[in-house]
């Protein structure tokens, strides 16, 4: 008999693999619910991990700001809220959402006052800049996070793997940007961090909620519990579909100007092959296209050279542009023997 059951174990196993039983689905609702408890410990953890993140991005130390996030617990309440929303939970989602809206506020403030007192070239470094232009590969990223995140919670032996999944979600970098933008007075800054905050935490939740389901973790037994459970992930998939939008602009155009930085890049390197390229600044809010272009070069530019590179940039790009040349004059120096 036992080895009967276990061979029709096997076969259950081979057609519903992410099926897991009674017993193991108490065992992860269990877990998830204590680990997403905002008691002292929560709070410490949030309060530390806001503080070497927010500092880990002023001094543009990746390792810091991998660090923090390995010690912020955001992964648990969104676990929880997705488990609610699946098992039609009212009181594990509201729980779950406030600890989140709480520990938000709390990374808001403390990388705001640290955003006071740290210098402005802090938003110059790659660890900021990065989570100011969210596109659609992190929300990608994000639904991968969530799915694997519940995926190795409801599956023991690979639950340490959720250290790798906490660093995925990325969810406290985000709020610890818009905290030191809002110092500045960023506002431009601030919203691109808040979108891709904003695109993690629906792409997470909504990840998670989709292995619950197919794990079969029981849901509400009547009519209208079924309803609402429905209706619970109805609205987070439309809230991923929503926040996709700006992100796919987001995308299009941080493509656009990839490829037109690249064809500048080519058109310089053709007219001013001894040129130095430093920098190039695009701006095509309005009908003209005007490009701030820096570069080193020995000689100064005459106007003919100019006119053929607004030509060809019109030309290549199909567009009226402008091109603002500033010129960083290289001295050559020669060692005279004496």
């Amino acid at each position: 008999m036992e080895i009967k059951k276990e061979g029709l174990e096997n076969i259950k196993t081979y057609i519903d693999p992410f099926h897991i039983g009674q017993d193991r689905q108490k065992k992860v609702y269990d877990e998830i619910k204590t680990n997403a408890e905002d008691d002292f410990d929560f709070s410490v953890l949030i309060v530390f991990a806001s503080i070497i993140i927010t500092l880990g991005l002023v001094i543009n130390s990746s390792a810091v700001v991998i660090g923090g996030m390995l010690l912020a617990p955001l992964v648990w309440p969104i676990l929880a809220l997705s488990l609610g929303l699946v098992e039609g939970k009212p009181k594990l989602i509201q729980s779950s959402a406030y600890t989140l809206l709480k520990s938000a506020i709390a990374v808001f403030f403390i990388s705001f006052i640290i955003g006071l007192i740290s210098p402005g070239y802090a938003m110059d470094g790659s660890e900021f800049l990065s989570r100011t232009a969210p596109t659609i590969f992190e929300l990608l990223i994000a639904l991968a996070a969530g799915f694997v995140g519940a995926f190795v919670i409801a599956y023991p032996k690979i639950g340490s793997a959720i250290a790798g999944v906490v660093i995925a979600a990325a969810l406290v970098p985000p709020i610890a940007v818009m905290g030191i933008s809002i110092a500045h007075r960023n506002l431009t800054l601030a919203g691109g961090a808040f979108i891709l905050y904003l695109s993690n935490l629906i792409a997470v939740t909504f990840a998670a909620s989709t292995l619950f389901m197919v794990a079969r973790f029981k849901g509400p037994a009547s009519e209208s519990g079924q309803a609402q459970r429905k209706n619970n992930i109805a609205w987070t998939l439309l809230f991923l579909i929503v926040i996709t939008i700006p992100l796919l602009m987001i995308t299009t155009n941080a493509v656009k100007d990839k490829s037109q930085q690249t064809l500048i890049n080519e058109v310089i390197a053709a007219k001013l092959p001894e040129a130095n390229i430093k920098s190039v600044e695009i701006d095509s809010q309005t009908e003209i296209v005007t490009v701030n272009i820096t570069i080193e070069y020995t000689d100064t530019l005459t106007t003919e050279q100019i006119e053929n590179i607004n030509e060809l940039l019109s030309r290549e790009m199909n567009e009226t542009v402008i091109s603002k040349i500033t010129v960083i004059p290289i001295i050559r120096t020669w060692e005279i023997n004496s």
